[in-house]
């Protein structure tokens, strides 16, 4: 059995949920922000059972080549600057999966997500929570929250992380809080947010760290779903 990602698993629970609730029959595009190598946005149909049109974008080129050779309809654009290569209301669901937070201009990346976005169009996203519980304990004791960076080449200020442990380039970390306004402004209207985790802490912090998802604004990873109005 194919491993799943936690937060592949919490977006397509999120999409089912919302499909149901809204009463929404059918999706046949999909298009996904960041598509790297195209496996997340595969898992994500896959798993849903459904069959439709994918689409991907990413100013990677050597990922683009490896998402086009899983069958993905690829376009090259700067999710910073670029107007997406699409026409307006051209897209059922549109796939953010850990994209938002490595922006230096998200609110380019969420208009043209509003933009081709049919009405009730859903967005799925997620992001690395400022809130997880345990940025909150190391703040409190003087660290630098993980995931935040304050130089481009060390890991430097955080609780047992070595200076030359590799960068992960966010510029921006969003709370729960936040993530939902931001989506507010655009005229995407969360429906269902939820938390997860990784599996990148030790046995018993995990085990807690499970539990504690459970509360999303405590939660390691957020996730959400939205619907567009136009």
């Amino acid at each position: 059995m194919q491993y799943l990602n936690p937060r592949v698993l919490v977006s397509v629970d999120l999409i089912r949920f919302t499909m149901k609730k809204a009463n929404l029959s059918k999706i046949s595009r999909v298009l996904e922000l960041g598509v790297g190598d195209g496996s997340i946005v595969k898992q994500i149909v896959e798993t849903l059972g459904i069959h439709c049109d994918i689409y991907g974008v990413d100013i990677d080129e050597d990922a683009l080549k490896l998402a086009k050779g899983k069958g993905i309809l690829v376009s090259r654009a700067d999710l910073n600057e670029d107007k997406l290569p699409y026409p307006d209301n051209y897209f059922d669901l549109v796939i953010m999966e850990e994209v938002i937070e490595h922006l230096i201009n998200p609110d380019n990346a969420i208009k043209e997500v509003h933009r081709v976005l049919k009405p009730r169009g859903l967005l799925v996203i997620s992001t690395p929570n400022l809130g997880w519980w345990v940025n909150r304990l190391v703040l409190l004791l003087g660290f630098q929250p993980y995931w935040t960076e304050v130089s481009t080449r060390y890991n430097v200020g955080k609780l047992r992380r070595k200076l030359n442990e590799p960068l992960s380039g966010h510029l921006r970390l969003y709370t729960l809080p936040a993530l939902t306004k931001l989506l507010n402004l655009y005229n995407i209207k969360p429906i269902e947010c939820k938390g997860t985790t990784y599996n990148n802490t030790p046995k018993v912090i995990n085990v807690i760290d499970r539990l504690l998802s459970m509360r999303t604004t405590l939660a390691q990873i957020l996730v959400c779903i939205a619907m567009d109005f136009k």
